[in-house]
């Protein structure tokens, strides 16, 4: 038998043929604590202390979504899903709301403030979601049968 040659371990940044790089998921951990710590302070008050006669709706999901976040800091692939709806409803509001809105010259104080804050969601997560994956994943892998 000839000797086995033990393999090096790979390098943060390299990755196998079908997974996302070490670097990667540091790089989503990251991004669900900031969203974790954000939430200490924007999502929980509201929760804890609620104002009387809220609705609480919006308070709720953001609630539910930092909760979610917390799951991300360890399970950062499985709770992409969570990077993708923010995606894709900040792209959809810009596309749809915002920037016809600016174009049309209907700016005011608050859709400055939406623009930046809810205009730099789809440049921040298509930055630092993982494309590749979501691709063999979500697109291109068989669907789950239906019976």
């Amino acid at each position: 038998m000839a000797p086995t040659v033990p393999s090096s371990p790979p390098r943060p940044w390299e990755r196998g043929e079908n997974e996302v790089s070490l670097v990667r998921l540091y790089v989503l951990r990251a991004n669900y604590l900031l969203w974790v710590v954000a939430g200490l302070f924007m999502a929980l008050p509201p929760l804890i202390q609620p104002a009387p006669g809220a609705r609480g709706m919006m308070d709720s999901m953001f609630g539910g979504l930092w909760v979610m976040g917390v799951f991300g800091l360890r399970y950062p692939l499985q709770m992409l899903p969570i990077f993708l709806f923010e995606f894709v409803w900040k792209t959809i509001w810009v596309l749809a709301f915002g920037l016809p809105q600016w174009m049309a010259g209907a700016g005011s104080p608050r859709l400055s403030n939406d623009l930046i804050s809810i205009g730099n969601g789809p440049i921040l997560f298509g930055l630092i979601i993982p494309w590749g994956y979501v691709w063999r994943n979500y697109v291109k892998a068989p669907a789950e049968r239906w019976r």
